[in-house]
């Protein structure tokens, strides 16, 4: 499973470099010369269109992760649970040690092979 915050960040970087290549050349607006103003615009949608698959992509990669993250956080016990063990069987069955009314019960397994 991928960090999610090292997805968010390269959906950051992606972003931020489609909008660093689209404005790398130097704005006509600054010059003397008279820039095609829409011209520009529509370089620049364009190139937004084009990396927005991939930053939606993104977005979805990332949203199924920290689902899958908030998944196993629920799924996994805090460290500090108490687990209840049944033990009526035992006790009906006559495989308890010690008195009944005690305030701590331990329970042991072993494995013959």
């Amino acid at each position: 499973m991928q960090n999610p915050r090292i997805m968010k960040k390269l959906a950051t970087a992606l972003f931020a470099s489609s909008l660093l290549l689209g404005c790398q050349n130097d704005s006509k607006l600054d010059s003397k010369s008279s820039g095609d103003l829409e011209a520009r615009v529509k370089k620049l949608e364009a190139q937004m269109a084009k990396h927005g698959e991939a930053l939606d992509f993104l977005d979805q990669v990332y949203a199924q992760q920290k689902q899958q993250q908030q998944a196993e956080e629920r799924e996994t016990p805090a460290p500090d649970a108490t687990f209840a063990v049944d033990i009526a069987p035992d006790v009906a069955a006559g495989q308890v040690e010690g008195p009944a009314t005690a305030c701590v019960t331990l329970v042991e397994a072993w494995d013959f092979a």
